[in-house]
């Protein structure tokens, strides 16, 4: 199962996203593939940042259709994800290699289902172990 990234779910809003991106999603069953809380509050935070206007309204809209069809199929951040969060901050810090509070969480939370993210940053993630990672553009 997979856990697809912010930058797949941004890239599935464009009006002519990635012919690769989207041979990729469409050879994965629909029920493997899932998003996070935590990608949604960042492609929510980014349209509320957003000057008001036609490009806002056109942007919110493909969010909404997208994550429509992720109904049922987003992943809250819970008790197990919070352990793995500071495990995982722990060991990219100590390693001399920050990662983002939103790339930790996301990743805790795949950590914590047993799943693969898929994102274009395959280094923002590079040095969590047990961590497999996929790059839906190559």
């Amino acid at each position: 199962m997979i856990l697809l990234g912010t930058n797949v779910l941004s890239e599935l809003m464009k009006p002519e996203p990635n012919a690769g991106v989207i041979r990729w999603l469409d050879s994965q069953l629909a029920e493997t593939v899932l998003i996070s809380a935590i990608t949604r509050a960042e492609i929510e935070l980014g349209i509320a940042l957003l000057p008001d206007g036609q490009r806002k309204r056109k942007i919110a809209a493909a969010a909404e259709r997208m994550f429509a069809e992720f109904a049922g199929r987003t992943l809250s951040f819970g008790e197990t994800a919070s352990i793995q969060y500071g495990q995982l901050v722990a060991a990219c810090t100590k390693k001399g290699r920050p990662i983002t509070v939103e790339d930790a969480q996301i990743a805790a939370i795949a950590l914590a289902s047993g799943l693969r993210i898929a994102t274009r940053n395959v280094k923002d993630f590079a040095d969590i172990p047990d961590l497999a990672v996929i790059n839906p553009w190559k």
